[in-house]
């Protein structure tokens, strides 16, 4: 680790959230696209055709641009390649749509206005909607939806969109759009700090994808530093220093140097499995959630899907009131993703959680809710939409059946013993058509009824997997998207650890097997302690596995068992963080 002196006039720290991993200083470039500036000018009847072929050339100028920067994205490394292509990919699906094309054109021919207004009115639409989704996904869409159509007003009117940036500078900009991040690795920059931003964003992915270290919401910091102004950015606590001094950058180099040479030691580890020093066996399989992750994570060689969550696949269609009850989506997207899963499970666990909209993944037919976080989501929808469950439960047996994985599916929010009987109901009737098939049935753990209700779900279920950031938000009454809170939401408390150790009890009793999938299976110290507590898997998104792997190999059962114990007398969120500090 590294030390901030105070030191007058120099370190000055910047708060922000880390997006992706990362640890460099360079000079400052401030990129500050200018804002478009519209025409406003009315147009004749018999200018409409001629306007109307412009914005069609425009689109083809851009939809190649994008095929070129998906190539170069290609050419950058093997890791973030092919997850910066399938986001381009995308763009240029968008860039193709025909009826984005004929709405743009009737808006030309009824209100007489230029190409490059007609363009802005019609992306404010689709922007205007999926800010009012109530979707955290759909909102970590719009940054690609305004890169797309600031490219075609740009190209419109002859503007270049590629930006002059010096190799190894850090970019410092309000907000960063996807394909602009790929033109940045291009030129070998060695950070981004961003003022706004999303950690599921596309931005986000291709980042992490590309190896850049990326913060974002760092409020102020394009008005706080002048260009060519060295700075620090620290992608893996969310940290950004300005005006570094020279003894603080020879610390920075010398940490840098120490990480690359960790990292080195870890990808000997990809090919191990995970166990303890002593030769206990802990699995580690991958979370994922998107398609484009199964390039990306493959190289980490997990053992398994340990969660493969679908909502994505679900909210990402265009779907009406009546969609639900006829079992009506578009699932050929999701099918193949199922398919490349099971091919990256090989002969290990396929994970699949059914979908878990709700709260701030809000169906289009579902209403506004007083607290969502307590309302209408998972198996409760499910269950009430039977049309939808019985569909995805028919397209998940469908497209593993070829393949030799071990498929589990998974029940989320689960609440009370009934709603599994409901759907273990709904499965052996739909088995019937799949007599090879034998998937196994488990439910999240993820509110403290469940938690206390263990061993009478023990007696229904197959597995069980506990979800540690619901888990948390439940018990501790703390919101996991509130920052006012943000102290208060901590899967370190001993609360945590009790609820955990007691549904492992349990399921050790009835012979089953019980997993961790939430962000507390990916901290290294707390992965000992879940393994010390009987845990039989654990689960996490890819990046994490090496780490995971390392600590776990270097320390034995029989201490993880050690501190396990302790923990789970402690009183306290700070003498639990000191016990698992021991690793």
């Amino acid at each position: 680790m590294y030390t901030i002196d105070s030191v007058p006039g120099y370190n000055t720290v910047w708060r922000g959230m880390a997006a992706a991993e990362g640890l460099s200083a360079g000079p400052a470039f401030v990129y500050n696209p200018q804002s478009v500036v519209l025409s406003d000018r009315k147009i004749g009847s018999e200018q409409v055709k001629e306007e109307q072929k412009k914005v069609a050339s425009a689109m083809r100028i851009v939809e190649l641009e994008t095929r070129k920067i998906a190539q170069l994205a290609g050419q950058e490394n093997e890791l973030g390649g092919k997850a910066a292509k399938d986001i381009l990919d995308f763009h240029r699906e968008i860039l193709r749509d025909p009826q984005l094309i004929a709405e743009i054109n009737e808006r030309i021919r009824t209100d007489l206005i230029p190409g490059d207004r007609a363009i802005f009115l019609v992306f404010r639409g689709y922007i205007q909607k999926l800010e009012v989704s109530g979707s955290t996904f759909f909102k970590d869409r719009i940054p690609d939806i305004v890169d797309i159509r600031s490219r075609i007003i740009s190209s419109l009117q002859q503007k270049e969109m590629i930006v002059q940036v010096q190799e190894n500078a850090i970019i410092i900009s309000r907000e960063i759009n996807p394909s602009e991040i790929i033109l940045f690795a291009r030129r070998k920059v060695k950070g981004i700090v961003a003022e706004r931003g999303g950690l599921t964003s596309h931005a986000t992915i291709i980042a992490k994808s590309m190896g850049i270290p990326f913060v974002l919401e760092v409020e102020g910091i394009t008005k706080g530093i002048k260009p060519g102004e060295w700075v620090v950015v620290d992608g893996y606590n969310g940290v950004v220093i300005t005006q570094p001094a020279r003894a603080f950058l020879k610390q920075i180099q010398v940490r840098s140097d120490a990480i690359d040479r960790e990292k080195a030691d870890e990808q000997k580890l990809y090919a191990e499995p995970g166990m303890t020093a002593c030769g206990n066996k802990i699995p580690i399989r991958v979370n994922l959630e998107l398609e484009a992750e199964i390039d990306r994570v493959m190289r980490y060689q997990p053992e398994g899907v340990g969660l493969l969550r679908t909502e994505a696949y679900f909210l990402d269609q265009s779907q009406d009131d009546t969609a639900p009850e006829n079992g009506s989506f578009a699932g050929s997207d999701q099918k193949r993703f199922l398919e490349r899963a099971a091919q990256l499970a090989g002969h290990d666990y396929l994970t699949v959680r059914l979908y878990d909209v709700g709260g701030d993944k809000l169906p289009s037919y579902a209403d506004r809710e007083e607290n969502p976080a307590l309302g209408w989501r998972g198996i409760r929808i499910l269950l009430e939409k039977r049309s939808l469950l019985r569909a995805q439960l028919q397209l998940i047996l469908e497209a593993v059946n070829s393949y030799p994985c071990k498929l589990r599916i998974l029940i989320p929010l689960v609440t009370r013993t009934e709603d599994v009987l409901e759907v273990r109901a709904e499965l052996d009737r739909l088995l019937k058509d799949f007599p090879a098939q034998k998937p196994e049935l488990g439910i999240m753990v993820e509110v403290p009824s469940t938690a206390i209700m263990a061993d009478a779900f023990a007696g229904i279920v197959d597995f069980m997997s506990i979800g540690t950031n619901d888990l948390t938000q439940y018990t501790l009454a703390a919101d996991r998207g509130n920052p006012r809170v943000a102290e208060y939401f901590d899967s370190a408390h001993p609360a945590i650890w009790r609820l955990i150790n007691q549904v492992v009890r349990v399921c050790r009793g009835h012979n089953i097997r019980v997993s961790v999938c939430g962000e507390l299976a990916a901290n290294p110290q707390a992965a000992c302690i879940l393994t010390g507590l009987g845990v039989s898997s654990l689960s996490m998104a890819g990046p994490y596995i090496p780490q995971v792997k390392k600590k776990l190999r270097a320390h034995t059962l029989a201490l993880m068992e050690k501190q396990a114990l302790s923990i789970l007398n402690v009183e306290t969120t700070k003498d639990a963080k000191k016990i698992m500090m021991q690793f």
